[in-house]
């Protein structure tokens, strides 16, 4: 797995603080890019769930912006809070152009991505729905799972989210029925610098499943031979 020799902790931060920047007056902002993945953000900034404040989970974007100099994944992201959260409102924006976007442009996976907090025993939680959002591709999620634990993460399952109910991954998985993955990564792996290591395995994990996805080839269904009667 591919890392770089060296990195600049300080530029990855201040490269989602000048994005935030910005595009502050957005509620949300979508990246073009290339392939059939894409990433979402929707905790970048703090957001508003039933009348309550909830804190921002800033360093999401800057994995998703440090993935994206690699291998220019398209990405949604929040980038200002409008008494909103994307990953629980139902009538929400952000949701219904990721939508449009994921059409219009044949994404067929889709990764969105949050932290949990740093006393969290799990490093990582793939949040599949019971499977159920994983359902047309099980091959990827198990490459994936793969590729984190043999990096050295705890990996849990649905545990302690599993991107059901009102989830963007649930709503994009039932609307576009493609491959959706509710990814949880402990939060200090992404706002340590003693944990740098770390986060270049985190960003080399996504950019080798990105690679991988973008060089499978879509099955095309095989025609069935009517055998003519003799």
């Amino acid at each position: 797995m591919r890392q770089d020799k060296e990195f600049d902790f300080k530029g990855y931060l201040k490269r989602r603080k000048r994005f935030i920047a910005s595009n502050k007056k957005k509620s949300f902002v979508i990246l073009d890019g290339e392939g059939k993945i894409m990433l979402s953000v929707p905790h970048a900034v703090r957001q508003v769930r039933l009348g309550r404040g909830k804190y921002a989970e800033p360093n999401t974007l800057a994995l998703a912006l440090a993935v994206r100099e690699k291998v220019n994944v398209p990405i949604i992201a929040k980038t200002a809070c409008f008494n909103d959260d994307a990953n629980f409102d139902l009538l929400c924006p952000y949701r219904y152009d990721l939508k449009d976007y994921i059409l219009k442009n044949k994404i067929k996976y889709l990764i969105d991505i949050h932290s949990l907090a740093e006393r969290r025993e799990q490093d990582i939680n793939l949040g599949v729905n019971f499977g159920m959002n994983i359902a047309p591709d099980e091959k990827m999620f198990d490459y994936i799972q793969k590729l984190f634990s043999e990096s050295g993460f705890k990996v849990y399952v649905d545990n302690p989210f599993n991107g059901g109910m009102r989830t963007i991954s649930s709503f994009i998985s039932k609307e576009c029925g493609i491959w959706t993955m509710q990814l949880e990564i402990n939060s200090k792996f992404l706002l340590k610098e003693e944990n740098v290591e770390w986060l270049l395995k985190l960003i080399s994990v996504l950019v080798e499943m990105f690679e991988k996805v973008n060089s499978k080839k879509d099955e095309k269904p095989t025609k069935k031979v009517e055998k003519k009667k003799s």
